[in-house]
């Protein structure tokens, strides 16, 4: 399976808005997977645990996780990283002043990818493949959806989102030059 990508045309320096436009990947998805169904492809690689156990280890394992962090501990899960928790918070003028309740404003999990996750680029099984931005994937399919009804003259039904998406990191605005 190839690692989808779109292209997008941003602005050098975002804070200079007559900056250059240099043209940059935008990793895609085409399918959000759950548990379930990631539980059901762990299987098929030969696990002797069916689904249901794999579901209930993967469910225990993100409720203990999360435990675990918040007790203030990084866990490490071997050739999948670490994962660890940091602070966002307002600054006060003197120890004494700090209130967690009050200045702590986001606790933020972070992931520290192992040596396994650290280079995929290197990994010789990469495949690549430019596709649409989630912007033109809406795009044809309001236009699908628009030849449709022309060519039977009746309304399409509003139900039945494509399982098409982007990477999640704020590309709709993309522009594949």
């Amino acid at each position: 399976m190839p690692i989808k990508y779109s292209l997008s045309a941003r602005l050098m320096n975002p804070s200079e808005k007559d900056s250059e436009k240099r043209v940059y990947p935008m990793a895609q998805y085409t399918e959000l997977m759950n548990m379930t169904e990631f539980a059901r492809h762990i299987q098929s690689h030969g696990s002797p645990f069916t689904r249901d156990v794999i579901v209930g280890v993967l469910t225990a394992a993100v409720d203990c996780l999360r435990e675990q962090l918040v007790a203030g501990k990084k866990v490490n899960f071997g050739e999948m990283g670490a994962f660890y928790v940091t602070l966002r918070s307002e600054g006060v003028e003197d120890a004494d002043s700090f209130d967690p309740n009050v200045h702590v404003k986001n606790i933020h999990v972070h992931w520290e990818r192992s040596k396994f996750f650290a280079d995929l680029k290197g990994d010789t099984d990469v495949k690549w493949e430019h596709t649409l931005t989630r912007k033109e994937m809406a795009e044809a399919r309001k236009e699908s959806k628009k030849e449709a009804t022309e060519a039977t003259g009746s309304t399409p039904s509003s139900g039945g989102g494509s399982s098409s998406g982007g990477s999640g990191s704020g590309d709709s605005g993309d522009v594949t030059p």
